[in-house]
């Protein structure tokens, strides 16, 4: 249609690519909307300021992958409401599509308004410019071009407003542990001081998680202050403390659960997290949109860190932490598309591939995934089948020890040489999965019989470099156990040690001059193994087998004991 424009004489203006100019004249649009996923959207192409119209040549681009038209190709599937019959438009290519009409006899009138509508027949989440080429035109019934300018316009998901009334009670915020993780849905931008009643200081504070940034390390506490103010964003937190409650009634734009992959920002180090969508994510499905290994850990109301298999929904006004090992620059969130019953399939913004510290559990006898699997794929096919193999196994008795024994007598005497073997193949078959065997153990800290901290240690044959997660920062914890690495850093809350490896170095912290009691779990688990804690300071030593709880008195002071458990095979 433009090479026709152009044989009677058109005279081509300028065209912008998709800003509107700022000289005046007529002007074409494209009107921008907002879709749900699966559903159709028209989209309007509006003009103004235009006289009368004899020709029309529009070349409009798309993203494919957010918007598309029907496979019906005819001019009735793509586009809708043109003011005459004669339109013609057709998809050049997924990506493009061209419309034009031409009747300098019978001009339109140019009013303004809707010129026509491009009938997308299904959006498929994310954002999509739909914009003018540069060689989009429209003329005069004398074929002179108009001098319009041409405003782009883009279909995305649509903003929805989530009503929020979210409440969190602190009691007597006397201690350190009555510290909150708090977060809001969608995406607030509200000041953490609208939430909170009173001075700053001394009727609440807030602290924010600057992670290893500005290479502080792995966690940076930095508090909310008014040179460094505290803002609700999508997928964040803060910690908070008040002498009343945190509160917020009110209304937020939403992150549409039907959106292309909500995600949130990631810092080096750890981060303070939270589900801006309005339904719960299993942590496993991010896990796995993300290639991430670490756990999620929340902050109880015990004043405790604990595994979080859920990443709930802030709707709840509840926040988490995560560490940042990978280096990942967000966490994509999968979420349920319509009509499906599972996550997102769309690919993650970046990758990171890795075994999952801990994914070789031991089974409930105590054995390595890979022993108690048969260890699959190496030379030892499982004590059944191996036992079978031998059962079939032809056997040679030699020369019968009475040369006059009978048939059945000799019979007897096989019977018996079978049924020896195979006993002695099955105590060899048990004596080689005790040497494999793996193994885990928890050691759990406890204040007045209250569980304050825990640890879990184990080793396990199949692995050949340590499995770990690492443990949360002990801000506000008033007891904290972990299992440390060289130099005492990094700090785990669970460390899996391959065959041949050493003992576990451990370290105690909490109230300078009390008692923490430690009580061992998962004891069965270790067959004949003798599992025994040594306090470095003291020498003072506990065969948790004989005894599985040890109290280890904390130093004046220090508030701090460094243990060792070694578990020795006998």
């Amino acid at each position: 249609m433009a090479g026709l424009l152009l044989a009677v004489g058109l005279l081509v203006a300028p065209v912008g690519s998709g800003e509107a100019t700022a000289q005046s004249g007529p002007t074409v649009s494209i009107e921008s909307q907002e879709a749900t996923v699966g559903d159709p959207v028209d989209v309007p192409v509006e003009i103004n300021g235009f006289g009368e119209i004899g020709a029309i040549s529009l070349t409009i681009t798309y993203d494919p992958a957010v918007v598309s038209f029907p496979e019906e190709t005819s001019t009735g599937g793509l586009i809708s409401g043109a003011p005459r019959d004669d339109f013609t438009a057709n998809v050049v290519e997924p990506g493009e599509i061209r419309i034009s009409w031409f009747d300098a006899s019978s001009p339109i009138p140019g009013e303004d308004g809707v010129l026509l509508q491009l009938k997308f027949s299904t959006y498929e989440g994310g954002e999509s410019s739909v914009a003018f080429s540069m060689e989009s035109e429209i003329g005069g019934p004398q074929a002179s071009a108009y001098g319009a300018s041409y405003q782009d316009g883009e279909v995305k998901s649509a903003t929805t407003q989530i009503d929020v009334s979210v409440r969190r009670e602190f009691g007597n915020s006397s201690a350190p542990s009555d510290y909150k993780l708090v977060a809001l849905p969608g995406q607030p931008g509200v000041p953490l001081d609208e939430t909170v009643a009173g001075e700053r200081g001394t009727g609440w504070r807030g602290f924010g998680e600057g992670g290893a940034l500005g290479g502080s390390g792995e966690a940076n506490l930095q508090e909310c202050v008014p040179g460094a103010p505290c803002t609700f964003q999508t997928g964040n937190g803060f910690w908070v403390i008040s002498q009343s409650d945190w509160s917020f009634q009110g209304t937020v734009p939403g992150v549409p659960a039907e959106s292309d992959l909500p995600s949130i920002p990631l810092q080096d180090g750890w981060n303070i997290v939270s589900n801006p969508l309005q339904q719960d994510l299993s942590w496993a499905s991010v896990q796995s949109e993300n290639g991430l290994n670490e756990m999620l850990w929340r902050w109880t109301d015990e004043g405790e860190w604990a595994k979080a298999s859920t990443l709930s929904s802030s709707i709840g006004g509840e926040a988490y932490y995560l560490f940042n090992g990978a280096g990942l620059d967000s966490l994509d969130l999968p979420v349920i598309r319509t009509g499906s019953l599972g996550p997102s399939s769309a690919p993650a913004k970046r990758r990171v591939s890795s075994a999952a510290p801990g994914s070789a559990a031991p089974s409930s006898m105590g054995l390595s995934s890979v022993a108690s699997s048969g260890m699959q794929g190496g030379p030892y096919s499982g004590p059944r089948a191996h036992l079978s193999q031998i059962r079939r196994k032809p056997v040679s008795l030699g020369a019968a020890p009475n040369g006059d024994a009978t048939a059945s007598e000799r019979a007897a005497l096989k019977t018996k040489a079978l049924e020896t073997e195979a006993s002695e193949t099955e105590a060899s078959e048990r004596k080689a999965l005790e040497s494999v065997a793996g193994w885990t153990l928890e050691i759990r800290a406890e204040i007045g019989g209250k569980r304050a901290a825990s640890v879990t240690l184990g080793k396990d044959p199949s692995i050949e470099k340590q499995e770990t997660y690492r443990a949360p920062p002990g801000y506000f914890s008033e007891t904290t156990l972990h299992a440390t690495g060289e130099g005492g850093s990094p700090k785990f809350a669970r460390q899996i040690l391959p065959a041949g490896a050493g003992s576990f170095s451990l370290l105690l912290k909490g109230r300078p001059d009390s008692d923490v009691h430690l009580v061992a779990t998962g004891l069965s688990g270790l067959g004949a193994r003798r599992p025994v804690l040594v306090e470095e300071k003291t020498g003072e030593t506990h065969n948790l087998r004989a005894e599985p709880s040890a109290v280890v008195s904390l130093p004046e002071g220090e508030g701090e004991a460094p243990l060792l458990l070694h578990v020795r095979e006998k």
